[in-house]
């Protein structure tokens, strides 16, 4: 817990506002409460800004006069949400062992397995060698958790979820800024993971936390193996992934959506219901229609391929020589 002063201090922002209030956490503007902490780096989120009940808001020059709440003015918003995030962060050192406050019931714990404090997990749980289970997870009934798996601090697993060996949940968030110096930051992961009902997860998945929200595996997804769900994504119920796709943080999944392998798709996107994607297929924007989506190339000896790429690069160029060439014939 800091005082707004003392947070004021710690990001080198001038503060609007009452030094005084106590800020236990950081919050994004639509959920925030009075004792925490938000920020805002994009103008489309004004309107969550003008409604957020947040305590304090980090902000630049050019938006705190939108604000209505304590502000605390900075020069680089996403730098200060980075200082601010390593004071609230939630690690901690690791025991050995079943920590004595953790609840088991009925299930079977293999050996070498770490279960840190304040842990639940259901009935018929069955926890593979060498598996560690940060603090105050909770996991719920007939979870299979296959060897050496990593389920980090507050993350929830909802029943009848497989998660095989090797895999990492809640694992921290590749999150940075970069200051003047070009010299990065590491931004905390506030966030946790929370995977509904009858979910299974492959081989060496990794599933980040999210940053200050929540990353989300709704009920009934499969997740194959070595796939990589980055920080705030959110998978909706019914979808299929398929092995090495990699989603980049903050895109959102509809239903039932069937993604093939290799995948590519980059952050800050929305697919809707029913979307399939071809495998190898790279996704640059939101998909709104349910269809088969392909983005790749046809196999092709290398040397040909550097050919199709040097008329790749000169399309643009041949569409306005053809476009003057049939405004001609049309002037004719």
């Amino acid at each position: 817990m800091y005082t707004l002063g003392e947070i004021a201090n710690i990001i080198d922002a001038e503060l609007a506002g009452n030094a005084n209030i106590e800020i236990i956490g950081i919050a994004p503007l639509s959920s925030a409460k009075h004792n925490q902490l938000s920020y805002i780096n994009n103008n489309r989120y004004l309107d969550d800004l003008a409604n957020t009940n947040a305590g304090a808001v980090i902000i630049s020059k050019d938006v705190a006069t939108k604000c209505k709440t304590n502000a605390l003015i900075v020069d680089d918003v996403y730098l200060a949400f980075a200082a601010a995030t390593n004071k609230f962060s939630n690690k901690t050192s690791y025991s050995s062992g079943i920590h004595h406050s953790a609840v088991t019931n009925n299930s079977t714990i293999a050996a070498g397995c770490n279960i840190e404090k304040n842990v639940t997990i259901g009935n018929d749980c069955n926890i593979g060698p060498n598996s560690f289970i940060g603090n105050n997870v909770v996991i719920g009934n007939n979870v299979h958790i296959g060897p050496n798996v990593c389920i980090f601090h507050r993350c929830i697993i909802g029943d009848n979820v497989e998660i095989s060996s090797g895999s990492v949940i809640g694992s921290e968030g590749f999150g940075n800024a970069r200051d003047d110096n070009n010299k990065w930051h590491t931004i905390t992961h506030l966030g946790a993971v929370v995977i509904g009902d009858n979910v299974s997860i492959g081989a060496n998945t990794t599933i980040d936390r999210g940053t200050i929200e929540n990353t989300e595996i709704h009920s009934g997804v499969r997740i194959d193996n070595l796939v990589h769900i980055a920080h705030n994504v959110i998978i909706g119920q019914d979808c299929a992934i398929a092995g090495c796709t990699g989603i980049a943080g903050s895109t959102t999944l509809g239903k039932r959506c069937l993604i093939g392998g290799g995948v590519g798709i980059l952050g800050h996107l929305e697919i809707c219901d029913d979307a399939i994607i071809n495998a190898t297929t790279t996704v640059y924007k939101s998909i709104t229609s349910p269809k088969t989506y392909t983005g790749i190339m046809p196999i092709m000896v290398h040397k040909q391929w550097q050919n199709v790429g040097l008329w790749l690069i000169k399309l643009d160029k041949i569409a306005n020589y053809l476009n003057i060439k049939l405004k001609n014939l049309k002037e004719k």
